[in-house]
């Protein structure tokens, strides 16, 4: 891309969520783009992997520009040039990626926290590392106090026979959270009569891994999700916003491989997104319990969604479908969280500054709960407001639909 097409209007600079905590011009797009322009082909220093390593891949500056610059692309290009061992965090997100690539260690993350559980819990309530790990501990100590849900029924088709319904879960649902899967299959059973099944050998999708700059790893990781749902015809859904946004990129990940391109090119024809799927089978309304209570709902639009009407408008047809529910909306509309995948391990307080500003503008609208489709943004939303020492709950939007909503709430 020539970057002399910026026309240095400043657009992006009215939407950049870091850019809006720091105040630095070398944080916007605009910013980056000249020093692209620039420096490009000169050796990086440590000050310029730094510059590149502070944004979020969020899409708002690249939804802005009047010229329509893809400067995530341009970034997530530029960090590739970069040694794994560099920047801010870099140990920290490399771990992470590795981790996330890798789908043993993630289950012994897992396995860790069941067993580790209780002892964490010990932890005083504003505690960093209970904070950090509230939502998988909430999880944990369900599993242990409550009775576990069902597990959805697998379906005895193979993946290959017509209207198969075959679900891309994701790292979270499949490791720490399980119980968003269930519910995940849960309401695919509702609305179309049919147990969806579940892959094996799907792993991580790989956009952690491609926005830290590792493209290698990543097309390794969409070839194994390939090979895994390889033979299916029937839609694939997943629940994750952020998974499904990378997963549409994966032909244009493995453009460069003839043997692959076409199974990429299949694989994207039937996935879906979990809502804009449930709300096209006209599955609106999934009957929950009547309650003369009205339930204040706010609904967290991710970042890989909120640009796109269809994808902003499913969730909340489905909500808004829902028998005593409220939903309320920002004033000023859609706000990123501050997770960014692997930017919170590399700028823990900016993340965390973002996180706090959007989550005192939620607990303003006074909701009893938060949805999100995201995993990221889950994670984040649920330990901002947490730290904020509001009770309100912070829950997937599977979740939510299948489980939340009780007449005694």
């Amino acid at each position: 891309m020539d970057t002399t097409l910026c026309a240095k209007c400043g657009a992006c600079s009215t939407v950049c969520p870091v850019y809006q905590i720091s105040g630095q011009e070398s944080d916007t797009a605009r910013g980056k783009l000249h020093l692209l322009g620039k420096l490009a082909d000169s050796p990086h220093s440590k000050a310029y992997r730094e510059i590149f390593s502070r944004c979020l891949l969020c899409g708002a500056c690249r939804q802005a520009c009047p010229r329509g610059l893809d400067l995530p692309a341009l970034v997530a290009e530029a960090r590739s040039d970069f040694p794994r061992l560099t920047g801010s965090g870099s140990f920290n997100k490399l771990l992470a990626t590795s981790c996330l690539a890798h789908p043993t260690l993630l289950s012994g993350f897992a396995d860790f926290l069941k067993l580790s559980g209780p002892l964490l819990r010990k932890l005083p309530p504003d505690s960093g590392l209970r904070l950090k790990l509230g939502l998988f501990l909430e999880s944990s100590e369900t599993a242990n106090t409550e009775k576990s849900p069902q597990p959805a029924s697998v379906s005895s088709e193979p993946a290959s026979a017509p209207g198969a319904i075959a679900i891309f879960s994701g790292c979270l649902a499949h490791h720490l959270r399980p119980e968003i899967a269930e519910a995940t299959s849960s309401l695919l059973i509702a609305a179309e009569q049919i147990a969806p099944h579940f892959p094996e050998g799907q792993t991580c999708c790989g956009l952690a891994t491609y926005s830290a700059g590792n493209p290698t790893e990543a097309r390794r990781l969409a070839r194994q999700n390939l090979v895994a749902f390889a033979g299916g015809v029937g839609p694939i859904i997943t629940p994750c916003g952020s998974c499904y946004s990378h997963l549409l990129s994966y032909p244009a990940l493995l453009a460069a491989d003839p043997e692959y391109l076409p199974q990429a090119l299949d694989f994207v024809a039937r996935l879906r997104e979990m809502s804009t799927f449930l709300a096209a089978t006209q599955a609106t309304t999934i009957p929950l319990p009547s309650s003369s209570k009205t339930l204040r709902v706010f609904y967290h639009d991710p970042c890989h969604l909120r640009f796109q009407p269809s994808l902003r408008s499913a969730p909340r047809q489905l909500l808004q479908a829902q028998p005593g529910l409220k939903l309320v909306e920002l004033p000023g509309g859609s706000r990123c969280c501050g997770l960014g995948g692997t930017f919170n391990l590399a700028h823990p307080d900016l993340s965390h500054r973002i996180g706090a500003t959007l989550a005192e503008e939620i607990i303003a609208l006074a909701p009893e709960v938060v949805v999100t489709s995201c995993s990221g943004c889950l994670i984040q939303l649920h330990r901002e407001i947490s730290m904020s020492g509001a009770s309100i709950r912070v829950v997937h939007l599977s979740e939510f639909l299948s489980n939340f909503y009780h007449a005694d709430k």
